[in-house]
């Protein structure tokens, strides 16, 4: 054996280590013990093996009690004298010594014994009473088994992640998304069904959008995806989809309580998709966004509709003053500078700036990859409350992102 402490792995009592480490148990099932704090989750279950856990963003990776001693040892700066594997056998020589770490005939019998691909969100329908909602409509259809709902009518939607593992359910409540237990989506992605052939992939904020989305256009032959945690690993799930799908552009629509929220969502999207090249900082007064210029043809584009909109907001501003007051007009406008490599462009918080950079952005740099459309409203949701469904001829183009 290659490492010594994973001897111990098999007649450790978890339970009591994560205790020890200070962790509350949150809920006990027959199956599995939930632990942790109000923001972090550890799922413990009893294997033929011992004790094993799993954290719920990633369901498929068992752990086991030397996996959560050296996380424990890796963080803790007490004694940062000692190196890491120093401190790691001191643990084990200190916990050897000590009786109630270990297993015994109560303790074996806690949970019942599971398998070790046991994922306990594959339980939730039953555990919270969660039926999958029936289609009210062909062409809601596509959201058959996408979309539960308890008997109270709440609507819960599954989230799954790149190893297409169950991560946890999402319901809505005051308008903000609403975790059901020990749910973690910051991985994982929710999808409608896929259908044999695939005309086109909308990517949206959440899965009430989705519904909003479809409802007001009925499309076909359309797979939707709800990317409500964005970041590096969600977003490599949506380049693996779009990828399978073997279509060249995915359908952005990302929205929120306004406008603005859903340009900056589709600027932090687009800092993932372009993984290095693209960087977006959120600061106080302004949005910060370093890229590569990848040639000066897309950048000269880029910089002469910059050039365009600043003095269309000077020449605005002219129309109720005499005289222009510059550093005002320095504050709203968007500003763009060369720094080394790279091309850096500070972008005030107003809806038409971000809107306008934005489109001016992915037309002259995403144009293949991206299509973006917005509704005329904040989000979808007002945009189908408002108009019920689209019964004009070019939907989805009548909608693409514009200035």
């Amino acid at each position: 054996m290659n490492n010594k402490w994973r001897k111990f792995d098999e007649t450790l009592d978890l339970v009591f280590l994560l205790e020890h480490f200070g962790l509350a148990e949150k809920r006990k099932m027959r199956k599995y013990i939930s632990y942790g704090t109000h923001s972090s989750s550890y799922i413990v279950i009893s294997t033929d093996l011992g004790y094993r856990y799993y954290r719920p963003n990633a369901p498929e990776k068992k752990l086991t009690p030397f996996d959560f001693i050296l996380e424990r040892i890796s963080r803790n700066d007490t004694n940062t004298k000692l190196g890491l594997w120093s401190r790691v056998d001191e643990f084990y020589t200190f916990i050897d010594k000590k009786p109630d770490f270990f297993l015994n005939d109560t303790s074996k019998s806690t949970l019942e014994t599971v398998a070790l691909d046991y994922n306990h969100f594959n339980d939730f329908d039953s555990e919270f009473s969660l039926t999958a909602q029936s289609a009210r409509s062909v062409s809601l259809q596509i959201f058959e088994d996408r979309i539960f709902e308890n008997s109270k009518g709440q609507l819960y939607f599954p989230y799954r992640n790149l190893a297409n593992n169950l991560t946890g359910y999402v319901t809505e409540k005051g308008g903000k998304l609403s975790l059901l237990a020990e749910s973690d989506i910051s991985e994982s992605v929710w999808f409608s069904k896929v259908p044999k052939t695939i005309k086109n992939l909308v990517v949206l904020r959440n899965p009430m959008e989705a519904l909003a989305f479809q409802r007001r256009f009925e499309l076909e032959d359309v797979i939707f995806l709800a990317l409500s945690d964005i970041n590096y690993r969600s977003s490599k799930i949506l380049l693996q989809i779009l990828k399978r799908t073997k279509l060249k552009k995915m359908v952005l629509s990302f929205t929120g309580s306004s406008k603005i929220e859903g340009y900056i969502q589709d600027l932090m999207l687009i800092s993932f998709i372009n993984d290095s090249h693209f960087l977006v900082r959120v600061d106080k007064e302004h949005l910060t966004v370093k890229f590569h210029p990848e040639g000066q043809k897309p950048l000269a584009k880029l910089h002469n509709e910059i050039l365009k909109y600043n003095g269309g907001l000077t020449k605005e501003y002219l129309k109720f003053n005499k005289i222009t007051d510059q550093s005002l007009l320095d504050r709203k406008s968007i500003v763009l500078n060369q720094e080394k490599e790279w091309v850096a462009c500070r972008i005030p918080y107003e809806v038409n700036a971000l809107r306008y950079f934005l489109w001016s952005y992915y037309r002259n740099y995403m144009h293949k990859i991206i299509e973006i459309v917005k509704p005329t409203n904040a989000n979808w949701a007002i945009e189908y409350e408002e108009n019920g469904a689209y019964t004009g001829t070019e939907k989805l183009k009548a909608f693409k992102m514009a200035v």
